[in-house]
């Protein structure tokens, strides 16, 4: 899932001494793997304030005039309520998957201003020409809705409105599953293992719009939008009739959708899902997870965060997560069943998994690397 192409997301520690910004610098080049690049303020896109720093407060009330509307990452001791949605609160010492998602989602919340801006500027250009804003990932706006503003009718669509079952009962256990196989879904793995194996684009024909494959770019084209392109994705068996061609040249991209590769096949899963699960799914296995998502370029169902942070811990069973998090069933099994589609996520193998049974989940868990980052270069 990881793209060489996307430069990393620009953050500024507005108001930190040096110490603390080369524990950030080491942070993000050594555990987030350069995903994040530390820059000066008026080259970021999200920013971090320590308020528990001398002036901390008055540094708030200064950004806030100077960028009203631009991300921002409050740290303290105490909590705080943030009243906006483009402002986020971690508490210090700051866990560093905490940081991770709380930079991610603000980054989703850039992609999204953007996709609007574009949508809005390509609706007037008829009327009122003008050039058109990109979102900093080259993607399409369909791949960029964010969990914490996904509406009732986004949720239904996505995530469906399945109740919680109990594993021991063979009548609802038996409502949970999905043959991803009878579904666009599967049509469009195959097509992809096919242009894999032989490295040529492919078409896949059938009742829906034009959908092209572009495996070089890992690229997919479609000739429709959502709407029109959904209904082939939740419908089992729409058609049997499905044919792929391969072929060295492509269609124009003009006018068409253009999505990556996975993140298409991961948005078909959750339109076909709708909160089940592939069939032959083990509940009571445990789950890993292989990397963490890049969810800037992914559709990001309510929980996924929080289930991806939990699994990057350690492995645990779809049943377990969902109690654990105090989540519904429904919101676990559509992030697995994307995940698993990408081959992000799968059931353990290894007897180490299942000898022990995973710790609780503690607020304290993970704190600790930050500070002894910090701890490292005062020393």
């Amino acid at each position: 899932m990881s793209d060489p192409q996307v430069s990393p997301i620009r953050v500024a520690a507005i108001g930190m001494d040096q110490r603390q910004r080369n524990a950030l610098v080491m942070l993000f080049g050594n555990h987030c793997r350069n995903r994040y690049i530390l820059v000066e303020e008026d080259s970021s896109e999200i920013c971090i304030i320590d308020l528990d720093l001398f002036g901390g407060e008055r540094l708030w009330q200064e950004f806030r005039q100077r960028h009203p509307d631009r991300p921002l990452i409050l740290a303290s001791l105490k909590p705080r309520q943030v009243e906006n949605g483009h402002t986020l609160f971690v508490k210090k010492p700051i866990p560093v998957i905490q940081l991770m998602s709380a930079i991610d989602q603000l980054s989703q919340i850039l992609n999204n201003r953007a996709a609007e801006q574009k949508i809005e500027a390509a609706q007037n250009a008829e009327t009122t020409p003008s050039e058109p804003q990109h979102p900093r990932h080259s993607v399409s706006p369909v791949t960029q809705k964010v969990a914490s503003l996904m509406t009732e009718a986004q949720e239904k669509v996505f995530i469906g409105t399945s109740p919680d079952i109990d594993p021991d009962n063979q009548a609802q256990l038996a409502k949970i599953y999905y043959d991803p196989q009878h579904y666009l879904q599967g049509h469009v793995q195959q097509a992809l293992n096919q242009a894999t194996r032989y490295n040529k684009n492919v078409t896949i024909e059938g009742p829906w719009p034009a959908i092209d494959m572009i495996i070089a770019k890992q690229q997919i084209m479609v000739d429709a939008r959502e709407k029109h392109l959904r209904p082939f994705c939740t419908v089992p068996d729409a058609t049997r009739e499905v044919e792929l061609q391969f072929h060295e040249q492509h269609k124009s991209a003009t006018g068409r959708r253009e999505y990556s590769i996975y993140a298409f096949i991961w948005q078909l899963a959750l339109w076909a899902s709708r909160g089940r699960l592939p069939s032959g799914t083990n509940l009571t296995q445990p789950i890993y997870l292989r990397r963490w998502p890049n969810f800037s370029r992914l559709v990001v169902t309510p929980h996924a965060l929080a289930i991806a942070a939990l699994w990057t811990r350690q492995p645990r069973s779809l049943i377990d997560t969902a109690k654990s998090l105090g989540i519904p069933q429904r919101y676990v099994f559509a992030f697995y069943s994307a995940a698993n589609a990408v081959q992000l996520a799968g059931e353990t193998r290894r007897a180490v998994d299942t000898l022990l049974e995973p710790p609780a989940i503690k607020q304290a868990e993970n704190r600790g690397l930050f500070s002894k980052l910090l701890s490292r270069l005062r020393g």
